[in-house]
């Protein structure tokens, strides 16, 4: 898929403090062969940007067509600000690499990739929310991942406007594909058991991203949210996770805030379904247990309230893995009994069993615990699986791992 890449000028930089410095150097001029490289692409826009239009005179003579760079091109800030504007509905075309504030606040006003490659210097909010490379190869091989990048593993609509997808096979003792693979997904199990190496939510994020931004499946998701832990706690990696996408998206949560910023609350905690349950009673126990302690944060019931009357309770719901779908299914009932439009529920691991759909009448307050419920319906949805998206995940943990 096309990208056009702002730049900021800092990129093209030997030296910020005055001094020499060799290392930066050498990282300049591997940034510089990189992006000559992946310039020469018909899929890649490369713009420098800046607000001095002299310095941008001066790089633009520097590095001229001349000199070995005929696909640099260089723009004031201002005018990049003005084109993307014009075409944000291009949203998914434009990436923003750079480390200062200001870029951060154009990728978001455009819902866009914000990437911060961490060799130069970088300010407060731009290392907070940007996506992080470390080296000029691991930069261009995730640009080369967002022009390729549009596969999910598993992917099932549950109903017209719900779909629930998953990132990797959890399942790495039998359906590896690869090496990298199998090393990718055993120490997720190790993450998911023991909370271990946050490197891997950090490949998931990037494959996420990647994704959806080469996708308008999130494109109206206007609510994000998060299935919380057994003992009430939000893991806090899925948490960055939900936090980062939400704002690349450029969504705001309710300024005042009583029980934090996820859209779903679990009020007391519960037995972990794996340790009280039998493989065959979680089968067929449906969202149960997970009304007994889960409901709405009533701080977004005024923001629930708004865009349902306008046709865009549109939500995302992330959580670690799925098995059987019974925490979707819980979620998915809660918020369509507040006329929820559109739901998409993305787990990072999935265990390769069908969808155990079940459908419920609620009667009571959703955004508190003690409403009643009634199983109405019930059925099997099998996934579409795709292999191609273990390649994908596998390019990047040898991307990040290298």
């Amino acid at each position: 898929m096309e990208k056009i890449l702002f730049c900021n000028l800092d990129l093209l930089k030997k030296t910020f403090d005055g001094n020499d410095n060799a290392t930066l150097h050498r990282t300049r001029n591997q940034f510089l062969n990189y992006a000559n490289d992946l310039s020469s692409d018909e899929e890649n826009h490369i713009y420098f940007i800046s607000r001095d239009q002299k310095l941008l005179d001066s790089a633009k003579e520097y590095f001229s067509p001349q000199k070995g760079y005929p696909n640099f091109k260089f723009r004031l800030r201002e005018k990049a600000r003005d084109f993307v504007m014009q075409n944000r509905h291009h949203n998914n075309l434009f990436v923003f690499i750079g480390g200062k504030e200001v870029d951060f606040h154009m990728a978001v006003h455009t819902r866009s990739l914000f990437i911060v490659p961490t060799w130069i210097p970088v300010e407060e909010k731009a290392e907070f929310y940007g996506v992080h490379v470390d080296t000029p190869e691991q930069l261009f091989k995730f640009i080369r991942a967002l022009n390729n990048h549009e596969n999910w593993y598993a992917q099932v609509e549950i109903e017209p406007n719900v779909t629930a997808l998953s990132l990797m096979d959890g399942r790495y003792k039998y359906k590896a594909k690869t090496e990298n693979e199998r090393d990718m997904v055993e120490h997720f199990e190790q993450l998911l058991k023991f909370g271990q190496s946050r490197n891997y939510y950090d490949i998931l994020l990037y494959h996420f991203l990647a994704g959806m931004t080469n996708s308008k499946l999130f494109d109206d998701i206007e609510l994000f949210g998060m299935i919380p832990s057994s003992d009430c706690s939000l893991n806090k990696d899925i948490f960055s996770f939900m936090r980062q996408t939400r704002i690349i998206k450029g969504k705001h949560i309710p300024r005042k805030l009583t029980y934090g910023e996820n859209l779903l609350l679990r009020k007391n905690p519960k037995q972990k379904a794996h340790l009280s349950y039998s493989t065959e009673q979680r089968v067929i126990m449906g969202a149960v247990e997970e009304f007994k302690t889960l409901c709405i944060n009533p701080d977004f019931k005024n923001k629930i309230n708004t865009l349902r009357k306008s046709g865009k309770f549109n939500v995302c719901i992330f959580d670690d893995y799925m098995t059987h779908g019974n925490s979707f299914n819980a979620v998915r009932n809660l918020l369509k009994q507040l006329g929820a439009n559109k739901i998409i529920f993305v787990s990072l691991g999935n265990f390769g069993k069908p969808f155990q759909k079940k459908d419920y009448a609620i009667n009571g307050d959703v955004y508190n615990v003690g409403y009643t419920y009634n199983m109405t319906n019930s059925s099997i949805k099998s996934l579409n699986y795709n292999d191609t998206a273990k390649d994908e995940v596998s390019e990047l943990y040898e991307i990040f791992n290298s």
